[in-house]
């Protein structure tokens, strides 16, 4: 591993103590650039949920230590950065085997960096996870060995309750009914 990345990888351990120290679990640290500006991406949760205060509570101390501590890692010197504080949504993106592992008997939906299978995409229920594999349950039937070293992105899957879904559309349809008469 590069100098460089070693840096990145103490310097964002350093943001996932804060964000933890103040309460939150912090679901991710990277850095990402886009359209040649360097995004500092910070996505914090707890068991309530996150709300903008949350966000700028956590942002207001990242901050503070950004102010002192960016020129230590160059890609952040001279303030040619942005600071981007959120919750991980309802689809949470999972990172590490130790996420896919939390998230087990959960619908995920995961990406591949080569074909498995003939695929590059896979949605299923997550069944175990190690530091090597991940082992889902595929199409229903399928159960399918997934090397980590692969797998490019990855995300919980939500889908709204059908009985919901036909209560909705159950009243939408009284709605019409009653306009027609």
């Amino acid at each position: 591993m590069s100098e460089l990345n070693l840096l990145t990888e103490k310097f964002l351990h350093e943001i996932e103590l804060i964000v933890t120290g103040l309460g939150y679990e912090c679901v991710h640290a990277g850095i990402k650039t886009d359209f040649g500006r360097v995004r500092l991406q910070v996505l914090i949760d707890t068991l309530g949920g996150i709300n903008a205060g949350d966000c700028e509570l956590v942002s207001g101390q990242l901050n503070k230590f950004l102010d002192e501590n960016s020129s230590r890692l160059s890609i952040l010197d001279k303030g040619r950065y942005y600071l981007e504080v959120s919750s991980p949504g309802i689809e949470r993106p999972l990172y590490k085997p130790a996420d896919y592992e939390r998230f087990q008997d959960k619908e995920a939906r995961v990406r591949l960096n080569n074909l498995l299978e003939g695929r590059k995409t896979f949605t299923g229920i997550i069944l175990s996870a190690d530091e090597n594999n991940l082992t889902m349950l595929v199409d229903g039937e399928n159960k399918i060995i997934i090397p980590f070293e692969i797998i490019k992105g990855g995300n919980l899957v939500f889908r709204f309750n059908n009985n919901d879904e036909a209560n909705n559309n159950k009243n939408n349809n009284k709605k019409h009914r009653r306009k027609k008469q």
